[in-house]
């Protein structure tokens, strides 16, 4: 009796022992369900996608393959463009442009024989250089020439220069004119009774045009003026290049 009064009353406390750890666990249980009920979106691990996302996420990820594609593409032709511009206006070589801008008189002597009409003069030419290409413009020795009727009666040596991209340089030379290698003595006789006489001028100059040493070509450029010595004003007209 005794030993059974002993069992229940150890029942009874082992009982009475466990109800706090019970009490504990629904506490535990309840702060996890509030906590689950404050977290609208649960983590994709608990509640896997559907096929609807799925298809959604392949979608976008789809638009995102096409754009970055286009993008690639626009960059590509973009730069093709630039490219293209940069040859077609940096690297084109253009043929430098060489004029006759001026020239006047210092001595001057003629007589209109019809016999043995003459001109002897002296006349100071101012020859410019124009180039426009994107590097610079390295041109040989040359010469001027002063014609009548095609016949050369006087010239002036033009040493080697150079002339700075997109730059223009100028030149004065002075030419001795001597008529005694014309042959048409009475074309020349008429001229000079007539106090204007019709001369012209010639130059070539050939150099290598070289654009930020990526294209170096030669190039040639030439002269040709035409003009009227008006003979009693010591002083030309009608200066015409092309």
């Amino acid at each position: 009796m005794s030993c059974c009064l002993f069992i229940s009353s150890y029942s009874t406390i082992f009982i009475t022992s466990r109800v706090p750890c019970s009490s504990t666990f629904l506490l535990l249980e309840r702060r996890k369900k509030k906590m689950a009920e404050e977290l609208p979106f649960a983590p994709s691990k608990l509640y896997p996608r559907s096929d609807e996302e799925i298809a959604t996420f392949k979608a976008l990820k789809k638009e995102r393959s096409g754009k970055c594609f286009v993008y690639i593409f626009a960059g590509v032709v973009g730069l093709s463009i630039i490219v293209l511009v940069f040859a077609l206006i940096v690297l084109r070589v253009k043929i430098p442009d060489v004029k006759l801008r001026s020239i006047t008189v210092e001595n001057l002597k003629y007589e209109g024989n019809p016999q043995s009409p003459s001109l002897n003069a002296t006349f100071v030419a101012e020859v410019t250089t124009k180039n426009t290409n994107f590097g610079g413009f390295k041109f040989d020795n040359s010469t001027l020439s002063m014609l009548y009727g095609g016949v050369n009666i006087g010239d002036r040596k033009i040493g080697h220069g150079w002339v700075k991209a997109r730059g223009t340089q100028g030149m004065n030379f002075t030419v001795e004119v001597r008529s005694n290698r014309i042959m048409d003595a009475k074309n020349l006789s008429r001229e000079i009774e007539g106090g204007m006489v019709k001369l012209s001028s010639y130059a070539r100059l050939s150099g290598r045009v070289n654009l930020m040493n990526i294209v170096r070509e030669r190039k040639m450029t030439e002269m040709n003026c035409t003009m009227t010595l008006d003979l009693a004003n010591s002083a030309f007209q009608d200066l015409l290049c092309y």
